[in-house]
């Protein structure tokens, strides 16, 4: 009978053991830690009370509902080359009756010259997203790697031409849909194509076969039938059409915008 000795198997076992221990070392060291987005991002034009005109910004709304959102809490700082946005968290009212919804939050940060600036898009203190954004002719693009903590759903935000107008009609009945159509005819008769590339360009997306989708801080969420045109006469013209078609015998509930104002 074979007898293994004491001291080659201890050495072996030990041996073993250091091996298992620096491969498990190894493999965590590859591990990559993800934490679940909480809130949606979008860079994104807003006009301001303000301003004559849209500034850029981000859009931001949280993953979940909060309790009686007013708003979310971010802190900004704009330093030469240099953009930083903290989301802090959603905001309460102070009187509410207990609803809940998506805290939403538009987060102007201004019409930046052309150039590259260092972005950094925080969750509170816990996560820093840091990449870039550029600018070139009025085209926003933004490039962050392995972002944590939020969902950014557009990194390009196209520029959208000073005459273009957009909206929707809500048809929620079968009584409505005949009447928008005509509406949507007239609509074209008194402006021009929209001749716009396939592109986010913030109230809208533009598909490559020519769909139309609303931006969620526009979209209705009921059925409705969205419209992109350029405008090609003086506003009070779309403004009167508008208008017969809000006050006819079958009204239609009409949102339309210009870059200046909603009429």
């Amino acid at each position: 009978m074979k007898t293994l000795s004491f001291w080659p198997c201890c050495l072996s076992l030990l041996f073993l053991t250091a091996f298992a221990a620096c491969r498990v070392e190894e493999d965590m060291q590859d591990v990559v830690f993800t934490i679940p987005p909480e809130y949606t991002v979008d860079l994104f034009r807003e006009r301001l009370s303000s301003t004559d005109a849209p500034v850029f910004g981000l859009w931001l709304e949280s993953m979940d509902n909060a309790e009686c959102p007013d708003g979310i809490d971010v802190q900004t700082n704009i330093d030469g080359s240099g953009i930083s946005v903290t989301i802090l968290g959603a905001k309460k009212k102070i009187a509410c009756a207990g609803d809940s919804a998506r805290a939403k939050q538009f987060v102007p940060i201004g019409n930046l010259n052309d150039g590259i600036y260092a972005f950094k898009l925080s969750l509170r203190d816990v996560i820093v997203n840091e990449g870039v954004l550029t600018v070139v002719s009025g085209r926003y693009s933004l490039s962050v790697p392995d972002v944590q903590g939020v969902m950014i759903d557009n990194y390009v935000l196209e520029p959208a031409p000073a005459d273009i107008i957009w909206g929707y009609v809500l048809t929620p009945d079968e009584a409505s849909q005949p009447v928008s159509e005509n509406f949507l005819s007239d609509l074209k008769l008194q402006t021009g194509e929209k001749n716009l590339a396939p592109g986010f360009y913030g109230p809208f997306t533009i598909s490559g076969t020519g769909k139309i989708t609303l931006h969620k801080s526009t979209e209705p969420g009921i059925l409705s039938k969205p419209f992109v045109r350029s405008l090609t006469q003086p506003v009070a013209g779309l403004r009167n059409l508008l208008q017969t078609y809000r006050d006819a015998a079958q009204p239609l509930q009409i949102r339309c915008w210009t870059q200046e104002e909603e009429i």
